[in-house]
């Protein structure tokens, strides 16, 4: 049996990416921070007092931006360490960063005859005192790291878990509806029945995917034009089809299977209930930095039966939204009374996001 070890970018998120500007801007104000309080807390007072927090500030800077260049340096030879490994060997480098800081400062301030800044100790005593600290304070700031990594994993764990069943959630009642069509076709066109089932397969293909996918908007589109070819077969000339999407947003990333049930809601709850054609409208434009997809299709007249259900996949959505967005990202519902006859309009508002690598095939 294989044993199964977390994914090496999970091992090294047991720590910051000193790599990047805003983990080591962090660390320096902490250090600031924490300069500050060692002066107020000792006795020196007025020039003294800004002169010991001028060095103090100095030497856990330096401290600092030493621990965060060595910690990025060394993020690529603990790629593929264990997370012990990983754990106490941050921990050694930073204590012997200390040590070898804390024996530079302890020459440079007798050399310059800064009593005021060592006291009455001697070098031994000022390195092991430093070095002390340094230990005790890298391993509860390591340990925190480790917790806090844990937590993340945890609840990164726990969302992909909700996405998978609100996607496994998506309505299926044009499932059976298609298989009926489909079994109808075969007979007499079988090419198209041979279309369809392709065309489920990529729908339900894109459904079982893991993780929190995220594709480009084309991609989405061409999943929308595989049900729409399905529900276009079922509902013949009563299904009209109007695209408004400009080519400079089709490479914006956006989830997968956010865009279809939408349409899906517009072809069950407006068209599939008229007696005649109706169209269904899809534009897309980007908005102040955001992408704003609208779907629109009629409303269908009083008389006709009222289909419940429609919050289902309206509360998914939103769900999975909140999930991959938080709350940068909405979907709105309402109707438009301005046209003729009316129109239920459905709005998606979505912020930039990255596409992620792609998952390993490997088998789970």
């Amino acid at each position: 049996m294989k044993q199964i070890d977390p994914s090496p970018r999970h091992r090294l998120d047991l720590i910051p990416n000193f790599c990047e500007a805003r983990p080591v801007l962090s660390l320096a104000f902490i250090m600031a921070v924490v300069a500050a309080v060692l002066t107020l807390s000792s006795a020196a007072v007025g020039k003294g007092a800004l002169q010991r927090w001028l060095l103090i500030t100095i030497y856990l800077q330096w401290i600092g931006i030493c621990s965060a260049a060595t910690l990025c340096w060394a993020r690529r030879w603990l790629r593929y360490a264990r997370p012990g490994v990983v754990f106490f060997v941050c921990w050694g480098l930073l204590v012997v960063i200390v040590t070898v800081i804390s024996d530079l400062a302890y020459r440079f301030s007798t050399y310059m005859h800064w009593d005021f800044a060592l006291g009455n100790q001697g070098r031994i005593t000022f390195i092991l005192r430093h070095m002390l600290i340094a230990a005790l304070v890298a391993l509860l700031l390591l340990r925190y790291f480790w917790v806090r990594h844990q937590w993340t994993m945890q609840v990164r764990a726990e969302g992909e878990a909700r996405y998978q069943a609100l996607n496994a959630r998506i309505r299926p009642h044009f499932l059976f509806n298609s298989l009926n069509s489909l079994a109808a076709l075969i007979q007499v066109r079988p090419n198209e029945a041979e279309m369809m089932v392709e065309d489920l397969a990529d729908l339900f293909r894109a459904s079982l995917g893991k993780g929190l996918q995220v594709a480009k908007l084309l991609e989405e589109i061409g999943l929308c034009h595989a049900y729409l070819r399905i529900e276009k077969l079922r509902l013949g000339e009563r299904l009209v089809v109007e695209w408004d999407v400009p080519e400079d947003v089709l490479e914006w990333p956006v989830p997968k299977l956010i865009l279809q049930p939408v349409i899906e809601n517009a072809v069950h709850h407006g068209i599939s209930r008229l007696a005649q054609s109706g169209v269904v409208r899809i534009a897309a434009r980007e908005i102040f930095g955001r992408l704003v997809i609208e779907v629109s299709n009629p409303i269908p007249p009083q008389s006709e039966p009222t289909v419940h259900g429609n919050r289902v996949a309206t509360d998914n959505i939103a769900q999975r939204l909140k999930l991959i967005y938080g709350g940068g990202a909405r979907l709105e519902l309402g109707r438009d009374l301005r046209l003729e006859g009316g129109v239920f309009r459905a709005r998606l508002v979505l912020p930039r996001m990255e596409i992620p690598e792609t998952a390993s095939t490997e088998q789970d």
